[in-house]
This record gives C-alpha cells, structure tokens and sequence, in this order.
C-alpha cells in the first residue's frame, strides 16, 4: 500500500485473507489500535501497521514469536487462507 492511502475497506479485505473480520466500523489511522476477530473468534486489538506490515494477527493463535511451541500450525491453516499459501508441511 506504499504511496496509497489506507482505506476501511482494505482492513476488511485484509481481514478476511486472514481467515477473520475487522470489527472497527471506521478508521482512525494506521498506527491506532482497531479492533479485530480471527478465524477462532478470538477477539484483539491491534493497529493495522503492526498486522499488515509486521506480519502478525492474533495473539491467542499465534501466542509468541519467541516461543512457537504453542502455535498450531495445522489448525491455523484450515482457517486461515493467507496463511495456506504459505505453509508446508512438515511430512
């Protein structure tokens, strides 16, 4: 989205590559925290800069960067599309 501006529309559309919805009926900015729901219905607050070009989503499904031992990959998988196009499994 560099050199464009960021719309409501795009948090949806980004959202719902995720496996999940954007809960904030308005935006009030790119580093301002919004609300959000991922496929498991885990309900989390963060700003659309951190998710969309941090790379993270939710805190509950993926609980820490520095410890993935609590990630499950194949139940993320089966709900999270973005996340599908990516992942190789380790059979």
């Amino acid at each position: 989205m560099k050199g464009e501006e960021l719309r409501l529309a795009d948090l949806v559309a980004f959202a719902r590559e995720r496996g999940g919805c954007c809960l904030s009926t308005e935006l009030r900015g790119e580093g301002v925290k919004h609300r959000w729901r991922c496929g498991r219905d885990h309900e989390f607050e963060a700003s659309p800069r951190l998710l969309m070009r941090g790379g993270y989503w939710c805190p509950q499904c993926f609980p820490s960067v520095e410890d993935p031992s609590g990630w499950n990959y194949e139940a993320q998988v089966a709900i999270d599309p973005l996340l599908r196009r990516f992942y190789r499994s380790a059979e």
